[in-house]
């Protein structure tokens, strides 16, 4: 006969499901809300993964590109922090930039307060990247969520999510 019960962790109410003992326990009333900000939180760690490759990738194959993003700023004081920031110091900052987006990928992939800082760094690097270029209103758009993302709570790891079959995916 199965038991339910409720567990309330980090805010947030979990019907569970025992058959036989603990080790079968099965969340089973994950909102569909709930699971929309969960594959939300994939997609985006999986967007940081592939722009940290990115970045590693133009920085090997074609280095010469970062002084050109310059050139597509929407307004001079961005062309010229970049010019005078950025481009003179791009064999520190490149690698920096790819370390802190796999470690945006890694803490919106986790749980808790670290998928909040994950959110909360993603919607300051989409911000400051909005009058960069052509593709600002993408970056404006992805603070917006990152912001969104904020009010929600994070009580698992994407990977125990998936191996609950909770994500969708």
């Amino acid at each position: 006969m199965p038991i339910v019960s409720a567990v309330q962790r980090e805010g947030v109410i979990e019907m569970q499901t025992e058959e036989a003992g603990p080790e079968t326990t099965a969340s089973s009333t994950k909102s569909g809300a709930d699971r929309h900000w969960d594959v939300l939180r994939v997609v985006l760690g999986v967007m940081y993964l592939l722009g940290a490759l990115t970045h590693v990738l133009l920085g090997v194959l074609a280095p010469e590109i970062y002084p050109q993003f310059a050139n597509q700023a929407l307004v001079a004081p961005y062309t010229d922090l970049w010019q005078s920031l950025v481009v003179p110091y791009l064999a520190i900052l490149q690698p920096l930039v790819t370390v802190f987006e796999v470690g945006l990928a890694v803490a919106l992939c986790w749980r808790g307060r670290a998928v909040l800082l994950g959110h909360a760094a993603g919607a300051v690097f989409q911000a400051g990247l909005v009058l960069s270029g052509p593709w600002g209103p993408i970056n404006a758009a992805l603070a917006l969520v990152h912001v969104a993302a904020l009010h929600r709570s994070y009580p698992s790891t994407v990977l125990d999510l998936v191996r609950r079959g909770e994500t969708g995916t």
